[in-house]
């Protein structure tokens, strides 16, 4: 099971976007809303998430959707 965790207080429109459509495109992954991830200086500036505890950034949305695909691998997604 791939785990994907997102700051609350990165949390935007957008970003609840991309959480529904990873939850809707890949299987096998669990995501969750935590209150603080620990990189604070990330989150500030841009789009964060951890992937299997590994901090996953990206300027939009969508950089931080493939980058994650890529994390996880696409062998994952559902077709």
């Amino acid at each position: 099971m791939n785990t994907i965790q997102f700051c609350q207080n990165n949390l935007t429109d957008e970003l609840e976007n991309l959480i529904d459509k990873i939850e809707s495109e890949f299987t096998n992954v669990e995501t969750s809303i935590e209150p603080c991830l620990g990189h604070c200086s990330d989150c500030a500036s841009e789009y964060i998430a951890l992937a299997n505890d590994e901090l996953i950034t990206g300027d939009t949305t969508h950089v931080l959707f493939e980058r994650i695909k890529n994390h996880i691998g696409e062998k994952n997604v559902a077709f």
